[in-house]
C-alpha cells in the first residue's frame, strides 16, 4: 500500500475510534441523564456515522490494495508467457498453474520446491536450474534439457521424459523419482544414475541395456556436452 493510502488508513482509524468513544459517551449520559435526550441523540448519531464511514473507507482502501495487486499479477503472468528467454526465472510466491513453458530458456532459473504437475514443459531448456523438491509428476517434459539442473528430492512420476538430456544433472538416490515416468531410446540419464531409479519407468520404444531405455550420459546419441546435435 502506498503511503498515502496507510497516512489516510491511519487517519481513518483515529477518527473511528473518536466515533467509537462519542458513542460510548453518549450511552453512558442516556444512562446517568436521561433529561438530556436531544443531546444524546446528537452524540450518537454522530459517533454512528462516524464508525459506519470509517468501515466502508477502510473497506474501499483494502479493495483498492488488491485490485493493484490482481493487475500487477496478472501483468507479470503476461509477461511470462510470452518470454522466449527467461534467465534466473523465480515465481517467489506467486501461482504459475497453467502457464505454459514449453520451449522456454530458463537458465539457471530457481524453481525450488515448485508445483509443476501436469505442466507443460515439452523443449524447455533448464540448463543450471535449481529444481530441487519440485514436483513435476505428470509433466510434459519431451525433449527438455535438465543439464546440470538440481533435481535433488524432485518428484518426475508419471512425466513424459522421451529425449530428455539429464547429462550431469544432480539426483538423489532416496528423493529423486521416476516411478512410471515415460522413456524412450533417447532418454539421457545422468552418468553413474543408479539402476533403482530407472527400474520402474515405461519404455515407449526399447532402448540399450541395462537401462531398459534411454543411454547413460556420456553416451547419449542426441547430446553432446549439454548441447543437441541437430
Amino acid at each position: 500500500m502506498p503511503d498515502t493510502g496507510w497516512a489516510l488508513l491511519g487517519v481513518l482509524i483515529l477518527l473511528g475510534v473518536l466515533g467509537a468513544a462519542g458513542a460510548a459517551f453518549a450511552w453512558r449520559m442516556a444512562v446517568k441523564e436521561p433529561e438530556r435526550e436531544p443531546r444524546i441523540e446528537v452524540l450518537a448519531g454522530i459517533g454512528g456515522g462516524l464508525i459506519t464511514g470509517i468501515a466502508i473507507g477502510v473497506s474501499a482502501l483494502f479493495l483498492e490494495q488488491a485490485l493493484e495487486e490482481s493487475q500487477r499479477y496478472a501483468t507479470w503472468r503476461a509477461n511470462v508467457e510470452i518470454a522466449a528467454s527467461i534467465p534466473g526465472f523465480s515465481p517467489g510466491d506467486r501461482d504459475i498453474e497453467g502457464i505454459n513453458f514449453s520451449g522456454k530458456s530458463l537458465h539457471n532459473a530457481d524453481l525450488r520446491g515448485v508445483d509443476l504437475r501436469h505442466a507443460q514443459l515439452r523443449d524447455t531448456d533448464f540448463t543450471g536450474a535449481d529444481l530441487s523438491g519440485a514436483r513435476l509428476e505428470g509433466a510434459n517434459l519431451t525433449g527438455a534439457n535438465f543439464y546440470e539442473a538440481n533435481l535433488t528430492d524432485a518428484r518426475l512420476d508419471e512425466a513424459e521424459l522421451q529425449s530428455v538430456n539429464l547429462t550431469r544433472a544432480v539426483v538423489n538416490a532416496e528423493g529423486t523419482t521416476f516411478h512410471g515416468a515415460s522413456v524412450d531410446a533417447h532418454t539421457c540419464w545422468p552418468d553413474g544414475v543408479v539402476q533403482e531409479k530407472v527400474d520402474s519407468v515405461t519404455v515407449t520404444n526399447d532402448g540399450p541395456d541395462p537401462f531398459r531405455g534411454g543411454e547413460e550420459a556420456p553416451a547419449c546419441s542426441l547430446w553432446k556436452n549439454g548441447d543437441r546435435q541437430r
